[in-house]
């Protein structure tokens, strides 16, 4: 474990060195890129009126939703290519697939997640925005967002390996599902019909995990641990399998 622990933590200095170089303001851009993003969405909520109900104010919700959703959309538009791009590495013994994705991951995480505690920071200290209510439950739905966003990552990852024409359908995938997780809205506020249909995705169950632990008017009412588990967990296994599987025919150069 702690001989893995240095090699994900070399391997996400690795990245960040390949991603943004050293010369300028170099691994900034780890938390400026999404930072811009995310200010963008949250100046085009700013004067807007809540739609959310209760204490859930605009900006706040914006910036949870769309951080967030950076979360899931970084992990796994790059996952496409994450191999090839490091095939050299697995020369080494200890370095594999897993590794390469987890560091990338953290990597995602940690830069979208400094953006937001930026953000929200400012918001909060200029009064549009309030404390979390339930740190530990917006705390749990921000885990639960990463390791679904992971989880898929490894799966996209293998099986756009040896697949070009699966990774050009990644990005508009992507693009269609983020209207429909609930970044931007409460399952509360939708009719049951669709409300019923959207909940069938795992991502907003987090949002609702997340919602419910910042504001104290959120409801807890459609949250289901147990679909979003089962989603976490057999994602997790179904990533392992594959990129066990596509390790043996990665073809060193």
């Amino acid at each position: 474990m702690r001989i893995q622990n240095r090699v994900v933590g070399a391997l996400m200095m690795r990245e960040l060195h390949t991603r943004y170089g050293r010369e300028n303001i170099g691994y900034l851009w780890l938390i400026l890129e999404p930072l811009f993003l995310a200010t963008a969405v949250g100046l085009l909520h700013a004067r807007a009126s809540s739609h959310f109900g209760g204490d859930i104010k605009p900006v706040p919700a914006a910036l949870i939703g769309y951080c967030n959703f950076m979360t899931f959309r970084s992990m796994v538009s790059r996952a496409e290519g994450a191999l090839e791009s490091n095939v050299s590495l697995f020369y080494h013994r200890t370095i594999t697939p897993f590794d390469v994705l987890l560091a990338r991951g953290l990597l995602e995480q940690a830069g979208t997640l400094l953006a937001f505690c930026v953000l929200m920071g400012v918001a909060v200290a200029t009064g549009i925005a309030n404390l979390p209510e339930r740190p530990l439950i917006y705390g749990a739905g921000v885990f639960a967002m990463f390791l679904l966003s992971w989880s898929f990552s490894m799966v996209v990852c293998a099986i756009t390996h040896e697949r070009r024409s699966l990774g050009r359908m990644i990005h508009p995938f992507i693009y269609v599902l983020m209207p429909l997780s609930g970044a931007f809205f409460t399952m509360h506020a939708l009719p049951k019909q669709i409300r019923d249909i959207l909940l069938t995705i795992p991502l907003a169950h987090c949002y609702e995990i997340m919602r419910y632990g910042w504001f104290k008017s959120a409801k807890s009412t459609y949250i289901d641990l147990a679909y979003l588990g089962a989603w976490i967990l057999g994602l997790i296994l179904l990533g392992l399998l594959l990129i066990s599987v596509v390790r043996k025919r990665i073809q060193m150069p």
